[in-house]
């Protein structure tokens, strides 16, 4: 992760211990930080969230349309200043639950304007269960239900339609930074042998 060095908190030294012991053991990691409801809040546009990684160790985010949250990248072990974090890239966006916002599982440690990429609605696929048939799902689409038949060219790089659960975001951020990948992602895959011929236009 570099953004040309000009922010401290990204080089090696100000990265947390704990998130480079996690990728050393993974299972040996304390995770005791995570999975405890804290306090009421609402959803926020803009809202800024410090998501719990280990003992010590954070990630943030911002909050975008409801209910997507930009994940940042980036692992620390104090807070960073705000202004610093908001120019941040993104890892990856994703529909979360309510609840992750609403019980304060993620606390809201500031807010400020939503960038445009964070607030933009990206196009995500989706796979249908019984016939492995592929589809776009974006607000474009909303007069035929948010949804519209897809090449599987027009999918392979785009997020499955998901609402992830806390602990499985805080997995897929820890995944990224140990260079593994996600369980969960994998999970959410397409099943290229179940697309049907008509939409496989990848050989």
């Amino acid at each position: 992760m570099s953004n040309g060095g000009e922010e401290p908190f990204f080089d090696i030294e100000n990265r947390c211990s704990a998130c480079d012991a996690r990728s050393m053991n993974t299972n040996d990691f304390l995770r005791a930080q995570r999975g405890q409801a804290t306090k009421r809040q609402r959803w926020q546009a803009g809202a800024i969230l410090e998501i719990p990684v280990a003992e010590n160790c954070w990630a943030y985010g911002q909050l975008g349309e409801e209910y997507v949250v930009a994940v940042f990248e980036g692992m620390f072990s104090e807070r960073p200043a705000i202004e610093d974090l908001i120019h941040l890239p993104i890892l990856f966006k994703s529909f979360v639950y309510r609840d992750v916002v609403s019980k304060g599982f993620w606390l809201k440690v500031g807010r400020v304007e939503p960038r445009s990429d964070v607030m933009n609605e990206d196009y995500r696929f989706k796979q249908d269960k019984i016939s492995g048939a592929l589809s776009l799902y974006h607000s474009d689409f909303a007069e035929q239900g948010w949804e519209r038949p897809a090449l599987l060219s027009e999918c392979l790089e785009l997020e499955c339609v998901a609402v992830w659960e806390a602990s499985h975001v805080e997995d897929r951020i820890i995944a990224a930074r140990n260079g593994q990948e996600c369980k969960w992602v994998s999970s959410l895959a397409i099943d290229v042998p179940r697309v049907p011929a008509h939409q496989n236009d990848i050989h």
